[in-house]
């Protein structure tokens, strides 16, 4: 099964297992979100749980679908406010996220490292679909894009994820291999450079 395929088919069904975390009414007020939920909590410390309902070899493309889900999600929230709103109303993923007295987004990219640094996760298996996931996620934000927020180009959307400190996070090998593939894709030349920003996703 293809990556494109898994994510319309089964993602949604395989989401709906992860150990979610009811937001409390004042937060879901705040965020003007009455549907909001979370998961994982800090450094997601949950992450044995949420994937323990998978078998190991169907962990890769769950955990890459994830990323693209959460990843979105925060760069349309630090990067894009005025069209979260419709983000969130078109979509409504849980957030990756913990609680303490407020709601916080965890840095996206864990989706990646914590699993590989606790052993959930088959590296090599994931590390061979990485140029397919790279692929689908730039077509799959392509589409969405032109489709429902045009004025906002796939290049401005992945500067942005390129700009924000979530990308020092430096752990693990799938997430060096995702870095190195997102930036081949989006900029063949390599070289182009960019300017870190002081926005943080997390």
């Amino acid at each position: 099964m293809t990556l494109k395929r898994y994510f319309s088919k089964d993602f949604q069904k395989d989401l709906a297992t992860l150990h979610l975390m009811d937001v409390p009414q004042v937060l879901k007020d705040i965020f003007n979100d009455q549907e909001l939920l979370c998961f994982g909590g800090k450094d997601w410390v949950h992450v044995s749980k949420d994937l323990a309902p998978m078998t190991l070899s169907n962990r890769p493309r769950f955990v890459l679908s994830l990323l693209a889900v959460v990843l979105t999600d925060q760069c349309m929230q630090t990067h894009f406010k005025s069209s979260y709103a419709q983000w969130r109303e078109q979509t409504n993923y849980p957030k990756f996220a913990w609680m303490r007295f407020g709601l916080y987004n965890e840095n996206p990219l864990k989706i990646f490292s914590v699993p590989e640094r606790a052993g959930l996760l088959p590296v090599d298996q994931t590390l061979a679909q990485m140029p397919e996931f790279v692929a689908f996620y730039l077509e799959l934000m392509g589409d969405y894009l032109k489709k429902n927020m045009p004025h906002i180009s796939l290049e401005r959307f992945c500067q942005a994820i390129f700009k924000d400190r979530i990308m020092e996070l430096d752990d693990g090998q799938v997430l060096a291999a995702f870095k190195q593939a997102f930036e081949q894709a989006v900029f063949p030349s390599a070289q182009e450079g960019w300017q870190q920003s002081d926005c943080a996703m997390a």
